[in-house]
């Protein structure tokens, strides 16, 4: 655009300077083609420079045609570390789910078979009490027995009601 209005410049303050016959309007042929030359002359880094602005223009929407293809597959490439993020939560939180609810779920018929032993532990333990309170029971009998027997032996008249009680 500067250039363009320089070459204007150029060419409206050159444009006095151009002879021009006052006594006929008309142009020759030799100064048509000087002014032709001059203009070609003037126009021609103009020219190079509008050329060299297309070159540019095109390089930068290309350019910007490139930058589009790389936001398109930034976008696409987003949306999938997305989904693979949505994936992998997703994995997680069922992992944790099952690491937490399938030992309480395979747990349960455990901790009924326990609660049971426990049950049969403590039955077995009042069992056990009750044949040791036994024992003790006989064996005071059989203490009972014995004396009974050996006053008897020193006492014979004891030795009937030892009998009835029924400890001989």
């Amino acid at each position: 655009m500067k250039t363009a209005f320089a070459a204007t410049l150029i060419f409206a303050t050159a444009l006095p300077l151009l002879p021009v016959h006052q006594a006929d309007a008309e142009l020759s042929q030799q100064d048509r083609e000087w002014i032709s030359t001059l203009i070609d002359r003037m126009l021609e880094p103009i020219k190079l420079d509008i050329a060299e602005m297309r070159g540019e223009i095109k390089a930068l929407r290309a350019e910007m045609v490139t930058k589009d293809d790389i936001i398109a597959v930034q976008r696409e490439v987003s949306s999938k570390f997305v989904a693979i993020i949505a994936a992998l939560i997703v994995f997680w939180a069922t992992l944790l789910a099952a690491i937490i609810t399938i030992p309480y779920l395979y747990g349960r018929a455990d901790r009924e078979r326990v609660r049971q032993l426990e049950a049969d532990v403590r039955e077995l333990i009042k069992l056990r009490a009750e044949v040791e309170t036994l024992k003790a029971i006989r064996k005071a009998e059989e203490i009972r027995r014995e004396k009974a027997r050996k006053l008897a032996e020193e006492k014979p008249e004891f030795e009937e009601a030892f009998k009835a009680v029924g400890l001989i």
